[in-house]
Protein backbone atom coordinates (compact mmCIF):
# COMPACT_ATOMS: atom_id res chain seq x y z
CA UNK A 1 0.00 0.00 0.00
CA UNK A 2 1.27 3.27 -0.87
CA UNK A 3 2.09 5.52 2.10
CA UNK A 4 0.25 8.43 2.63
CA UNK A 5 2.15 11.82 3.76
CA UNK A 6 -0.16 13.09 6.35
CA UNK A 7 2.11 15.59 8.01
CA UNK A 8 1.99 17.42 4.47
CA UNK A 9 -1.21 18.12 3.50
CA UNK A 10 -1.85 21.73 3.54
CA UNK A 11 -5.67 21.87 3.37
CA UNK A 12 -8.22 20.89 5.50
CA UNK A 13 -10.56 18.42 2.88
CA UNK A 14 -13.65 20.22 3.37
CA UNK A 15 -14.96 22.60 0.39
CA UNK A 16 -17.89 24.77 -0.23
CA UNK A 17 -19.89 24.86 -2.75
CA UNK A 18 -18.86 28.13 -5.34
CA UNK A 19 -20.53 31.13 -4.57
CA UNK A 20 -21.76 30.25 -1.62
CA UNK A 21 -21.10 32.95 0.63
CA UNK A 22 -22.12 35.35 -2.05
CA UNK A 23 -26.07 33.66 -2.18
CA UNK A 24 -25.61 33.04 1.82
CA UNK A 25 -27.04 36.63 2.58
CA UNK A 26 -29.67 36.72 0.20
CA UNK A 27 -31.31 33.41 1.46
CA UNK A 28 -31.63 34.37 4.88
CA UNK A 29 -33.26 37.91 3.71
CA UNK A 30 -35.87 35.78 1.50
CA UNK A 31 -36.50 33.55 5.03
CA UNK A 32 -37.26 36.14 7.10
CA UNK A 33 -39.86 37.82 4.55
CA UNK A 34 -41.66 35.05 4.46
CA UNK A 35 -41.75 34.59 8.00
CA UNK A 36 -42.91 38.08 8.04
CA UNK A 37 -45.70 37.66 5.45
CA UNK A 38 -47.18 34.73 7.50
CA UNK A 39 -48.81 35.05 10.37
CA UNK A 40 -50.09 31.15 10.70
CA UNK A 41 -48.04 28.23 10.31
CA UNK A 42 -50.78 25.99 8.21
CA UNK A 43 -51.78 23.82 11.39
CA UNK A 44 -54.39 24.39 13.11
CA UNK A 45 -55.36 23.08 16.90
CA UNK A 46 -59.21 21.74 17.65
CA UNK A 47 -60.27 24.19 20.22
CA UNK A 48 -60.36 22.51 24.03
CA UNK A 49 -58.35 19.76 22.24
CA UNK A 50 -55.61 19.95 25.16
CA UNK A 51 -58.11 20.35 27.62
CA UNK A 52 -60.12 16.82 26.74
CA UNK A 53 -57.46 14.93 25.53
CA UNK A 54 -56.07 13.66 28.86
CA UNK A 55 -59.61 12.07 29.15
CA UNK A 56 -59.95 11.09 25.75
CA UNK A 57 -56.60 8.70 26.11
CA UNK A 58 -57.80 7.50 29.62
CA UNK A 59 -61.05 6.42 27.92
CA UNK A 60 -59.54 4.32 25.30
CA UNK A 61 -56.85 2.84 27.62
CA UNK A 62 -59.87 2.00 29.98
CA UNK A 63 -62.17 0.73 27.70
CA UNK A 64 -62.08 -2.96 27.60
CA UNK A 65 -62.53 -4.88 24.00
CA UNK A 66 -63.75 -8.25 23.92
CA UNK A 67 -61.26 -10.06 21.06
CA UNK A 68 -61.14 -13.78 20.62
CA UNK A 69 -58.30 -15.27 21.63
CA UNK A 70 -57.11 -18.32 20.02
CA UNK A 71 -54.85 -20.26 21.63
CA UNK A 72 -51.87 -22.17 19.57
CA UNK A 73 -51.73 -24.44 21.99
CA UNK A 74 -54.64 -27.16 23.19
CA UNK A 75 -53.75 -28.60 26.42
CA UNK A 76 -56.89 -31.40 26.23
CA UNK A 77 -55.02 -32.85 23.45
CA UNK A 78 -51.48 -32.41 25.19
CA UNK A 79 -53.10 -34.19 28.63
CA UNK A 80 -54.80 -36.84 26.63
CA UNK A 81 -51.45 -37.65 24.34
CA UNK A 82 -49.22 -37.66 27.69
CA UNK A 83 -52.09 -39.69 29.65
CA UNK A 84 -52.30 -42.69 26.98
CA UNK A 85 -48.07 -42.73 26.55
CA UNK A 86 -47.67 -43.01 30.15
CA UNK A 87 -50.67 -45.74 29.96
CA UNK A 88 -48.76 -47.63 27.36
CA UNK A 89 -44.72 -47.47 29.31
CA UNK A 90 -46.84 -48.59 32.38
CA UNK A 91 -48.72 -51.56 30.56
CA UNK A 92 -44.92 -52.70 28.54
CA UNK A 93 -43.68 -52.50 31.94
CA UNK A 94 -46.55 -54.82 33.51
CA UNK A 95 -47.28 -56.97 30.91
CA UNK A 96 -43.72 -57.72 29.25
CA UNK A 97 -41.54 -57.47 32.04
CA UNK A 98 -39.17 -60.45 32.54
CA UNK A 99 -38.74 -62.02 35.77
CA UNK A 100 -35.04 -62.55 35.32
CA UNK A 101 -33.31 -61.32 39.29
CA UNK A 102 -30.04 -60.27 38.60
CA UNK A 103 -27.33 -61.74 40.18
CA UNK A 104 -23.27 -62.01 40.30
CA UNK A 105 -23.21 -65.57 38.22
CA UNK A 106 -25.63 -63.50 35.50
CA UNK A 107 -23.21 -61.02 35.13
CA UNK A 108 -20.63 -61.46 32.56
CA UNK A 109 -16.72 -60.74 34.11
CA UNK A 110 -16.27 -58.65 30.51
CA UNK A 111 -19.24 -56.15 31.15
CA UNK A 112 -17.82 -55.94 35.27
CA UNK A 113 -14.48 -55.15 34.06
CA UNK A 114 -15.82 -53.31 31.51
CA UNK A 115 -17.51 -51.24 33.99
CA UNK A 116 -14.59 -50.52 36.59
CA UNK A 117 -12.73 -49.49 33.64
CA UNK A 118 -14.93 -46.83 32.59
CA UNK A 119 -15.88 -45.57 35.80
CA UNK A 120 -11.65 -44.77 36.29
CA UNK A 121 -11.64 -46.18 40.13
CA UNK A 122 -8.09 -46.47 41.41
CA UNK A 123 -6.47 -49.68 43.49
CA UNK A 124 -6.64 -47.64 46.31
CA UNK A 125 -10.38 -47.40 46.27
CA UNK A 126 -11.02 -51.06 44.63
CA UNK A 127 -8.83 -52.17 47.79
CA UNK A 128 -10.80 -50.18 50.12
CA UNK A 129 -14.31 -52.36 48.81
CA UNK A 130 -12.44 -55.33 50.22
CA UNK A 131 -12.02 -56.75 53.18
CA UNK A 132 -8.61 -58.26 54.60
CA UNK A 133 -10.71 -62.00 54.93
CA UNK A 134 -11.45 -61.39 51.39
CA UNK A 135 -7.77 -60.14 50.35
CA UNK A 136 -6.36 -63.36 52.43
CA UNK A 137 -3.17 -65.41 50.32
CA UNK A 138 -5.21 -68.48 50.49
CA UNK A 139 -8.26 -67.74 48.91
CA UNK A 140 -5.58 -67.16 45.67
CA UNK A 141 -3.42 -69.97 46.01
CA UNK A 142 -6.73 -71.99 46.39
CA UNK A 143 -7.67 -71.04 42.71
CA UNK A 144 -5.66 -72.86 39.67
CA UNK A 145 -4.82 -71.15 36.55
CA UNK A 146 -3.88 -72.92 34.11
CA UNK A 147 -0.73 -72.33 32.32
CA UNK A 148 -1.66 -71.74 28.61
CA UNK A 149 -4.17 -68.73 30.06
CA UNK A 150 -1.30 -67.59 32.22
CA UNK A 151 1.02 -67.50 28.67
CA UNK A 152 -1.56 -65.72 26.44
CA UNK A 153 -2.08 -63.20 29.46
CA UNK A 154 1.67 -62.46 29.32
CA UNK A 155 1.89 -62.32 25.97
CA UNK A 156 -1.37 -59.80 25.32
CA UNK A 157 -0.89 -57.77 27.91
CA UNK A 158 2.80 -57.59 29.28
CA UNK A 159 5.50 -56.06 26.74
CA UNK A 160 8.64 -58.89 26.71
CA UNK A 161 11.45 -56.21 27.09
CA UNK A 162 9.83 -56.08 30.60
CA UNK A 163 10.21 -59.52 31.04
CA UNK A 164 13.65 -59.77 29.73
CA UNK A 165 15.13 -57.40 31.86
CA UNK A 166 13.23 -58.10 35.25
Amino acid sequence: MKQKKLDTIKTSGFKTPKDYFSQVEEQILNEVKLIDKVDQSGFDVPESYFDSIEKDILDKINSEHDSKVVSLVNWKKIMYTTAIAASLILMFNVFFNTDENVTWENLDTASIENYIEVEDYTTYELASLLTEDELNKDNFIENDIPENSIETYLLDNVELEDLIIE
